[in-house]
């Protein structure tokens, strides 16, 4: 990473007044070149972007030279010496967070870091501090009113406990395994303890959640102790003695091109919500983007003949932006929805009623075939009709598995898709079937 001080405004030759922001430009390789401005203000005529200060030979008073020198050297050592602290890629927000704490240190202080911090306000501090993408903290929110339940679920249900609290020295190996069972058992207190709900509200009732997703939940839990390990907020390191799996996925299960050709051909003039959602579910699958973006995307998403966008899951670690070319049937579906007169790509509605029509889509179209999936709540095979299992993140892996069945390279797909190329996740949305299982044998005759 390389940070430079620059000045982008300039003078007149014999201005020696006017005042302009001093900013900094930083560039860690070829991800990221971003200018971010400072509280340092300058006569333009008096900067030296090339060595970022005061120019050496200038009729300024000496003081006023020191302290402005004296910031900008101490600025930039603050930054690379913040880079060598983080352990993931930074973007913008970073550098400006960065800045911000260079100028104001008490906003990222915690006034007690003596012992026994409380756990849920320091896990709303690891949010509102930790450079994540809002779709990332939409998730954690969910981990925290789980937390906010279960400490509220053991001063009602154990004697003796009524001022119980989470803390970060408190969490031991037994108290994540009692929070592993009400996580995973949660639903069960909706009708049995409904105080914990009013208490803290969700906006779907809790169903029984499955091995994966507490996976998920406690690798968060797991990456929120090690930042707090990490920034002395705590010695505990409960994870260290508890082993979490991995998590287990099934084959995935996506529509072929004569599939979706049978939904875009149906007649649906009956029923024009459905037909809306099967426009944006055929959509869907020619751009392959996730359903969070597709759903975030307005007409200025539309870029000549390509979809342009940024992927909101890897926008705090990775933000590239993420070029797909429309095709034929992209762009009659989006001719078709030219005149709606919202800002977004289509008149999209609720993502939940997306998932449940496009169920009822498949149904109608008679797209019924048996498929073999892992039930996520019991980690076993189950055989179901293809139009009980559709949803909204089919048509992300039938853009990937027709793709990939068409060119067979990781490295193309991938570049759509908005996937690394060496990605774990990205393995899964693929499958060898029987003719590329064929064309690989027919390569030995």
């Amino acid at each position: 990473m390389k940070v430079t001080l620059i000045i982008k405004k300039s003078a007149k030759r014999n201005d020696m007044e006017s005042k302009a922001t001093v900013y900094a430009r930083v560039r860690d390789g070829r991800r990221l070149d971003c200018t971010v401005s400072t509280m340092i203000e300058v006569n333009p005529n008096l900067w030296d972007n090339s060595k970022g200060h005061l120019k050496d030979r200038i009729v300024i008073d000496k003081m006023d030279k020191a302290r402005i020198d004296g910031e900008a050297n101490n600025l930039v050592t603050f930054i690379n010496n913040e880079y060598a602290k983080e352990k993931n890629p930074i973007d913008k927000d970073w550098i400006e967070m960065v800045i911000d704490k260079f100028y104001h240190p008490e906003k990222y202080e915690i006034k007690s870091k003596k012992t026994n911090l409380d756990l849920i306000p320091m896990f709303d501090y690891y949010m509102e501090m930790h450079p994540i993408s809002e779709v990332r903290k939409k998730n954690y929110r969910v981990v925290r009113r789980i937390l906010a339940r279960y400490e509220l679920y053991i001063r009602i249900a154990h004697k003796g406990s009524s001022t119980f609290k989470l803390t970060l020295d408190g969490v031991s190996p037994d108290t994540l395994q009692n929070m592993w069972i009400y996580f995973r058992d949660e639903h069960n207190y909706v009708e049995k303890s409904p105080e914990l709900f009013e208490a803290v509200p969700e906006t779907r009732q809790p169903k029984p959640r499955g091995l994966n997703t507490l996976i998920d939940y406690f690798r968060k839990i797991r990456s929120f102790m090690i930042w707090c390990y990490d920034n002395d907020f705590t010695t505990n390191r409960p994870f260290d003695k508890y082993h979490i799996e991995e998590p287990v996925y099934g084959s995935p299960v996506y529509i072929s091109l004569e599939e979706r050709n049978l939904l875009l051909k149906h007649d649906f003039s009956d029923n024009p919500r459905l037909e809306k959602y099967r426009d944006i579910f055929v959509f869907h699958s020619l751009i392959g983007c996730r359903v969070s973006d597709l759903w975030s995307m307005t007409k200025k998403n539309v870029v000549g003949d390509h979809i342009e966008y940024i992927a909101g899951k890897t926008i705090d670690n990775n933000p590239r932006t993420i070029t797909v070319p429309l095709n034929a049937i992209s762009k009659s579906i989006l001719q078709k929805y030219k005149d709606y007169p919202g800002p977004s790509l289509f008149p999209f509605g609720c993502q939940q009623d997306y998932n449940e029509d496009i169920k009822k889509v498949f149904k109608e179209v008679g797209l019924t075939r048996m498929v073999t999936v892992l039930n996520p709540t019991t980690r076993k095979p189950e055989q179901q009709p293809l139009c009980d299992i559709a949803a909204s993140h089919m048509a992300r892996r039938t853009f990937i598995g027709n793709l990939y069945k068409k060119v067979k390279d990781k490295g193309m797909v991938s570049m759509l898709s908005g996937h690394t190329s060496d990605s774990k996740a990205f393995d899964r949305y693929w499958t060898p079937d029987d003719d590329m299982r064929q064309s690989l044998v027919d390569m030995l005759v």
